[in-house]
């Protein structure tokens, strides 16, 4: 049976819902309307959910009715956004691509969402979520031109120009993983993406272990494998391979954000991503920029890690729902 709300549930007294498709888990929490985080919790993707459309589906809008259902003891969900790993065509609310999940792009994942609620629902791409959480809450308030640099499962920019996020033509402005690098600066141009996504960091660090066994990240190598946080971990730990591989990272998006500074003379970069992660990238990335972008335009630019954590998709995806139309 659908779930509808009243026509009285979009009042400024409801909360708002959002959800952010991680690399994991699948976070979702409610916030009040001025983005204070009331309720947060993660939720494992379901057997097979990252390979088959309609498990992940599925999954989404029964996560979206519990978190409903529990919260209308107390206030009513006024409005619902989800934030995704991928591109989303603003026009029409429909998903063009995912990077670590299952094609959604033939599903009316939106219409039957809000069919299903009654309520303003908004599609949005991970970056720009995590992007208008910072703008509202977190570093970037009152910066009027930045950049939020996302770096998960996939690497993507949220641009805010003016005080307004950018979103391009059809809303596909941000691709910021598919701009190329030439990594090793031997004339072979990769797509940034490839060199510095969550993934790729591990697969770049174990390959580097075959060369380098003194890590502490070959101890869990032998044992079956290290995620990400495992090697950012271990660079907390003092492990030189480990702060070596999230240095050569940064240099790599050092090398695309240069020539960003340069072309939109920005006050600010801030760097999303694993908290954890992010002090590392910020020294690399400001010393690799600082190569790149014009002079007069990198003095005029702060680099910075992000404030808000890995709830910062969920708030900022509740709060672009909960905007007036």
């Amino acid at each position: 049976m659908a779930i509808k709300q009243s026509p009285n549930d979009a009042s400024p007294n409801s909360v708002l819902l959002g959800v952010d498709l991680g690399r994991n888990h699948i976070r979702l929490g409610c916030v009040d309307r001025q983005g204070k985080l009331l309720t947060f919790r993660r939720e494992p993707y379901a057997e097979r959910a990252e390979t088959s459309p309609a498990i992940l589906a599925d999954q989404l809008v029964s996560v979206i009715k519990q978190a409903v259902e529990e919260q209308s003891a107390s206030a009513p969900i006024g409005a619902i956004g989800v934030a995704f790993p991928g591109l989303v065509h603003q026009d029409t609310q429909r998903l063009l691509s995912l990077r670590h999940l299952p094609n959604l792009t033939e599903l009316y994942l939106h219409q039957e969402i809000h069919s299903m609620f009654g309520v303003p629902v908004h599609f949005d791409s991970n970056a720009n979520a995590a992007a208008f959480a910072e703008m509202t809450l977190g570093v970037a308030r009152g910066v009027a031109d930045w950049l939020y640099l996302h770096i998960g499962a996939n690497v993507s920019a949220g641009l805010v120009l003016g005080g307004q996020l950018q979103r391009g033509k059809s809303g596909l402005a941000g691709a910021i993983g598919q701009m190329t690098i030439d990594p090793e600066r031997a004339g072979d141009a990769v797509a940034l993406e490839a060199m510095v996504s969550a993934d790729n960091i591990v697969r770049r660090t174990r390959d580097r272990l075959q060369r380098d066994r003194t890590s502490s990240l070959s101890r869990l190598g032998a044992m079956g494998g290290f995620t990400y946080e495992d090697i950012i971990d271990a660079a907390h730990g003092g492990d030189d391979l480990a702060k070596l591989m999230l240095e050569r990272t940064g240099l790599f998006i050092g090398m695309a954000i240069g020539n960003i500074i340069s072309l939109l003379n920005l006050g600010m970069i801030a760097i999303g991503g694993a908290p954890g992660g992010r002090p590392f990238l910020v020294k690399a990335i400001a010393a690799e920029a600082a190569h790149r972008a014009a002079p007069e335009t990198f003095s005029d630019c702060q680099i910075v890690a992000a404030e808000i954590g890995a709830e910062g998709g969920v708030i900022g995806a509740a709060l672009l729902a909960g905007q007036p139309n």
